[in-house]
Formats: structure tokens, sequence, C-alpha cells
């Protein structure tokens, strides 16, 4: 089953695949140049004859079609499915590759698509069960980089201070402010 969603707020599911009847070959192209793909699943932009609801899309639609491993390997072989489950492990969003996940001890700092239809990810700080940072924003591969740097060298402390600044003043802007303010000033 196929859920399809608009960015206007319809949505339906179907049994229709847009994958369906396609080679391997022109899965994978699909696949790499999808809105996004994480942990086994899949969400493609489709035009708008796949718009969800029964009035005519507006202009500004954007309609996904969320698959799972299965749906997206329907129809293969067994070794031709193993490959696209495979590539659906590799998290990009709209074709940029996501970095893997950076363990500092008993913190997790990680990056996955966004719940959205802008191609925006989630950057992710936890400790154990526990959400220290968690923001919405533009994939940068820096960012992330600076993030898992400064969870390893600030601590749990200051991430949740860079959380509590984050959604007022950026991602960016918050690591920066709370490195200015732990560095000690030298004169």
């Amino acid at each position: 089953m196929v859920t399809i969603s608009c960015s206007c707020g319809s949505v339906s599911t179907t049994r229709r695949n847009p994958l369906s009847g396609l080679t391997l070959r022109d899965r994978v192209e699909v696949i790499r140049a999808a809105h996004s793909v994480h942990s086994g699943f899949l969400a493609l932009e489709v035009d708008a004859a796949w718009h969800p609801s029964s009035a005519d899309p507006d202009v500004s639609c954007v309609v996904l079609a969320d698959l799972d491993a299965v749906d997206a390997s329907e129809g293969l072989t067994p070794q031709e499915a193993r490959m696209v489950q495979d590539l659906l492990e590799v998290a990009h969003v709209s074709g940029r590759l996501l970095a893997r996940a950076v363990d500092h001890g008993p913190l997790r700092v990680q990056v996955a698509p966004a719940d959205d239809f802008a191609g925006t990810v989630t950057y992710v700080v936890q400790d154990g069960p526990t959400t220290l940072l968690e923001i919405d924003e533009p994939y940068d591969a820096q960012l992330f980089t600076d993030l898992a740097d400064a969870t390893a060298t600030l601590g749990r402390t200051a991430i949740v201070q860079v959380d509590g600044l984050a959604g007022r003043i950026g991602l960016a802007a918050a690591l920066a402010g709370v490195r200015r303010a732990r560095t000690s000033s030298v004169a």
C-alpha cells in the first residue's frame, strides 16, 4: 500500500505503485533522485495526477508517494529486491547523502529526513532515550560535523543550551553562541 500525501494536507492510500513495471536500473535512478530515503522508506515526488484529493491540485502543491522496501522492490527477483532494499538504507534528501550517526559515549548525533515537503532534515542529539536537541533545518554536512564536534567537546548541558537557542536563531548561530560563551576569554 502506497501512501500519497500533498503539501495542501490531502492524504490517501492506493494500491498503485509508482515504481511498478520499472526495471532495476530505472528504480535505482528514481531512488537516487528521490525526495528522501531513510531506514528502508522512500518518498518520491510524483506529478499532479497522483493528487490525493477529489479537488484539482493547486500549482503550489507538492505530492509525495511514500513507499516501504516491500513496495519499492515489488515485481523484482529476490536478488534485485535485496539490492533495492540495501539502497533504501542509504539515507539522503533530494539526492544529497546524509551523514551517518556519530556516537560520543552515551550521546548520539544523527540526521534524518524531516517529515515535510521542503526537503529539510531533522538534526537530533540523544542521550539514551532522552532527546537533548531536535531541530528541522536545511541539510548542511559541515553543520552536522560541527554539531557532532560540539557534542563531543562541550557535552550534554551545552547541547541542551543549543537546543534552547536553535529554534529562535538557527542551529549554526546557536552552536557558535554556546561555544563562545563556554570558551574562556583571553585578554
